[in-house]
């Protein structure tokens, strides 16, 4: 467990944090009183200030979690009720029209403060609520309640330290470790020259995730050959430009996020798959090397002065410079569209 590493470099021992955060008696952590199976699910801060606490009931087949948060003094905010049913909806693949959406009014009781509670229902499975209450010394406190599966939980409360105690000592979720995904089916590596079957299947893949993002259903996943795709393409550019590896690998890795960020940001690279296609083969001669000689080299170059003006990790006086950079970029791209 990432617990007992605490000689690795740059390990950080969440669970005292977490400890520390609670212990500054700025937000109480509130749950079900006396129900089993509780543990904690995650918690958020800023500035080192912890902002929000999350205790989970229940198992993969139903479940609860009671979200305490307290944002007063810090730039945070709550996710609205929607967003936050969407998001479960797309982690369980299914799309947003296929469940019928209602609200409706439920009573609910904190340590005997009768309150009512507005809660947003995703079909028959899964509700969100939030109430804000006044919590006496913490003072205006934000408790969200999202189930699958689960009945309304009307009674809860600040939970005993003894209660908050066991759940610390117990295994805490990993907040730096992605869940795994679920298996990809098996995929033949497709033919063709390696960096455009790799453009090809990066740019696909953006578009499913936009509109995954947009409007739920199944979760997109890049082809299980993905890595045999991935050294395929750096072995070209290796050879290609006469790059060493590494610098090959960089090299691509920038070419797809010119291409994704196009994608993203340029209606006409969506919208012209005539200018599409050009704008992809001129960005690979470049990138190669095999032709820097090409319509769009002022975009190129604002593309390597864009990326520049990231690095090293820039800081709030940095921004109007990344902004301006921003705006050039897509400039000499927009300019270069227009072009017969």
């Amino acid at each position: 467990m990432r617990f007992a590493a605490g000689d690795l470099p740059g390990w950080r021992d969440h669970r005292a944090e977490l400890r520390r955060g609670l212990a500054a008696g700025r937000l109480p952590m509130i749950g079900v009183p006396g129900a089993e199976g509780g543990r904690i699910d995650g918690w958020g801060s800023s500035d080192d200030v912890l902002t929000s606490v999350v205790v989970r009931y229940g198992g993969a087949e139903s479940w609860l979690t009671v979200e305490t948060a307290r944002w007063s003094g810090t730039s945070g905010s709550s996710s609205g009720l929607r967003e936050v049913l969407e998001e479960q909806l797309r982690m369980a693949g299914i799309r947003f029209a296929e469940v019928s959406w209602a609200t409706s009014e439920r009573a609910v009781s904190i340590d005997g403060r009768d309150l009512t509670a507005v809660v947003l229902h995703a079909g028959a499975d899964w509700w969100a609520a939030r109430i804000v209450l006044e919590a006496g010394l913490f003072g205006e406190v934000e408790v969200g309640l999202t189930a699958y599966r689960k009945g309304f939980a009307s009674r809860l409360g600040i939970l005993p330290g003894a209660e908050i105690d066991e759940m610390l000592d117990a295994p805490l979720p990993d907040l730096e470790r992605w869940p795994e995904a679920e298996p990809v089916p098996e995929s033949p590596v497709p033919p063709g020259e390696p960096h455009r079957v790799l453009v090809d299947v990066v740019l696909q893949e953006a578009r499913e995730s936009e509109v995954w993002q947009a409007e739920g259903g199944p979760v997109p996943r890049l082809p299980s050959s993905w890595s045999e795709l991935w050294a395929a393409a750096v072995r070209r550019q290796a050879d290609l430009s006469g790059q060493p590896e590494d610098v090959a690998d960089a090299a691509v890795t920038d070419l797809l996020s010119q291409l994704t960020t196009l994608s993203r940001d340029a209606p006409w690279f969506r919208a012209d798959a005539a200018l599409r296609e050009r704008a992809i083969n001129e960005t690979l001669l470049y990138v190669t090397g095999l032709s820097t000689a090409v319509p769009s080299r002022p975009a190129q170059e604002a593309w390597r002065s864009r990326q520049e003006a990231r690095r090293p990790p820039p800081g709030p006086a940095d921004f109007d410079g990344i902004l301006q950079s921003e705006a050039l970029w897509l400039y000499a791209w927009h300019t270069w569209s227009r072009r017969p």
